[in-house]
């Protein structure tokens, strides 16, 4: 569902970061939760008072954000140095610890994770140039993991493993 209006407010976690919006669309006011893992780059990256385009899902009495764009439809880059877009080329691949690619190392020296199955969806070699949005977090050295979600236009599905239920002995 797509909505377009002005940040009004923010939804502010007990922890001291932004968990959401209030989005003004004429006269009416919806919440608009980030996604967990995105909360604390959002929050940094909008200001109140910008006036957006975003995709949301409901959420019962609420919506998730899902993808966020301009008035003009161009994707959504943030105001600030951690907004969520990458871009760069692949200068090595990465292996996950059962050894399919599940990412690769840019240029830049960040580690762009996609699983196994968004490396095969985008064709992942050394050399490929990739743009794209994802969360992304401090790793060592300096750089970041950033968790794609989009990569060269084409959406990285990331599905939580389901949790194992144990039958009681």
């Amino acid at each position: 569902m797509k909505k377009t209006g002005t940040i009004e407010a923010w939804n502010i976690s007990p922890k001291g970061f932004y968990e959401g919006f209030l989005l003004k669309t004429g006269k009416k006011l919806s919440q608009v939760n980030f996604p967990k893992d995105e909360a604390q780059i959002w929050g940094a990256a909008l200001n109140l008072g910008d006036q957006i385009v975003i995709e949301v899902e409901p959420e019962d009495a609420v919506y998730q954000l899902a993808r966020l764009r301009t008035l003009n439809g161009e994707p959504f880059l943030g105001h600030a140095v951690g907004a969520p877009r990458f871009a760069g080329r692949i200068k090595t691949l990465n292996y996950a610890l059962h050894g399919e690619v599940n990412g690769g190392i840019l240029e830049s020296g960040d580690f762009l994770h996609l699983r196994p199955e968004g490396a095969r969806a985008v064709a992942l070699k050394i050399g490929l140039k990739v743009e794209g949005h994802g969360a992304s977090k401090p790793m060592v050295g300096g750089h970041s993991v950033i968790e794609a979600e989009e990569v060269n236009g084409i959406a990285i599905h990331r599905h939580k493993a389901a949790k194992k239920k144990h039958a009681a002995h």
